[in-house]
């Protein structure tokens, strides 16, 4: 059964005329090397710049080129520049590990400018282990319960989604700690459906592109990789958004 279309999403306001993503340097990505050699507020800090200009500056109109040309596309996904990028100070207050700052930079754009609303686009830069992806990281257990419903109710739209995602090159699958061991409370009847091995996912459902080379994040042309990889992700986002709306 083919599913409704969305209704029409007004994109958020456009974000400040930043210049076009030039990549990151050599030296901003250098700095993330150093940085895990040397984690500690010593290091850091008379090298703020360095961080600033090299790495904040250019996330930040990689943001604003994508907050204008994902709505221009149809994907009502975007970011105010100064808060779509996640703050590279770590938070150790629980944690054993209390080493000060990220060895990464991020950026995530939401649903009409809200990173915080269901449905993101991410962005991970990092030497090495750079990412572009998204989906629904951690919902809400009403979210994720309706997300089940709609999966048992409806077998082979989801299948049909993923299946699309994945032809697109993005990985879509869970990991260790993102598994159930068991049938999910309420589910344990479609323990024989065609979306059995779904309803274990506890973490929600994502998708990536985790084979970007360094090349890629250091050209302009990142922008143009990270907007195909929105539109890969594109059935996953209307699928959940569907759920998100009631549809």
């Amino acid at each position: 059964m083919g599913l409704p279309p969305l209704p029409c999403c007004v994109a958020a306001p456009p974000p400040d005329l930043l210049p076009p993503f030039p990549g990151v340097s050599d030296e901003g990505l250098a700095f993330l090397r150093d940085l895990r050699v040397h984690n500690d507020r010593e290091w850091f800090k008379p090298r703020k710049a360095t961080y600033d200009d090299e790495l904040l500056a250019p996330l930040r109109m990689l943001v604003a080129d994508l907050s204008r040309r994902l709505p221009e596309a149809g994907l009502p996904l975007s970011a105010d520049p100064r808060k779509g990028v996640f703050r590279i100070y770590r938070d150790t207050r629980f944690r054993k590990d209390k080493t000060p700052y990220k060895t990464h930079i991020a950026a995530s754009l939401g649903r009409n400018g809200d990173k915080k609303a269901p449905g993101v686009l991410y962005v991970h830069i990092e030497p090495g282990g750079s990412l572009v992806g998204g989906g629904f990281w951690q919902p809400e257990s009403a979210l994720l319960r309706r997300w089940r419903e709609r999966m048992v109710a409806e077998p082979q739209a989801f299948l049909d989604m993923v299946e699309a995602v994945r032809a697109s090159g993005l990985r879509f699958q869970a990991t260790g700690t993102n598994l159930l061991k068991r049938m999910p409370r309420g589910f344990e009847s479609f323990a024989d459906s065609p979306v059995a091995e779904f309803l274990k996912w506890k973490a929600g459902f994502v998708a990536f592109r985790d084979d970007v080379p360094d090349a890629a994040v250091r050209s302009p042309a990142f922008t143009d990789l990270t907007v195909e990889t929105a539109e890969a992700l594109r059935p996953l986002l209307e699928y959940g958004w569907r759920i998100v709306d009631g549809h």
